[in-house]
């Protein structure tokens, strides 16, 4: 059942870049690439990375239709529960462009629901808000799974 939790949670993580004053939306492609968990008395913290493919379905203007990205996650799971008390992210992409990118994530274990925010950026990334919202919509084994994300 751990097994399961945790790969339903590292699907909702991956965060994507949105502009200030554009909607839009896509899908993102999502594969853990690893996992560590440090068992403690009280609880026990995993350490998940996954290799993502962000797909703008909607990009804005100067913006790629597609980019990857490296992701790591955080997720805290107390002693003898079945979900996690908590679930964060941090995403890294240089974009086709050459344009790097760093933002953060933070999922809400009550809802599955996504958030995310532009920590960096270079390029068109740099100087501006970015505000994603996400969620898994096909979970395809423990380790795969597709999430739309819009802004």
């Amino acid at each position: 059942m751990k097994n399961i939790v945790l790969a339903a949670a590292t699907s909702l993580l991956p965060v994507t870049a949105f502009a200030d004053g554009h909607n839009g939306h896509g899908q993102g492609f999502s594969s853990t690439v690893s996992s560590t968990t440090i068992e403690g008395k009280s609880g026990s913290i995993t350490h998940m990375i996954s290799e993502d493919i962000w797909h703008y379905q909607k990009a804005p203007e100067g913006w790629p239709t597609a980019a990857m990205a490296t992701c790591h996650y955080t997720i805290l799971m107390e002693a003898g529960q079945q979900a996690p008390s908590s679930i964060n992210g941090v995403c890294e992409s240089v974009d086709p462009d050459g344009d790097a990118s760093v933002w953060l994530a933070a999922i809400d274990t009550s809802t599955g629901m996504g958030t995310g925010s532009l920590t960096s950026g270079t390029g068109k990334y740099s100087n501006i808000s970015l505000k994603p919202s996400f969620q898994t919509t096909y979970q395809i084994d423990a380790t795969h799974s597709i999430y739309d994300f819009k802004w």
